[in-house]
């Protein structure tokens, strides 16, 4: 399976603190995956800057934030 030309894909280092959190965080949240829980709290950092409303006019063209 190839990689998806409408995502972008980030690979970056974090203390093993903030994984072993994040680990705890998504079994006992919603969250499946901690890609899911990475996106979901960029959305949220994004709202509460003012950022969101710009992604939100590409999300109704198809691509999802």
């Amino acid at each position: 399976m190839g990689k998806r030309k409408d995502v972008a894909y980030w690979n970056i280092p974090v203390p093993k603190i903030l994984n072993e959190a994040v680990e705890k965080a998504i079994r006992v949240d919603m969250h499946a995956t901690k890609s899911d829980f990475v996106r979901d709290a960029v959305r949220e950092k994004l709202k509460a800057m003012g950022f969101i409303a710009t992604f939100q006019k590409q999300e109704t063209k198809g691509t999802e934030l």
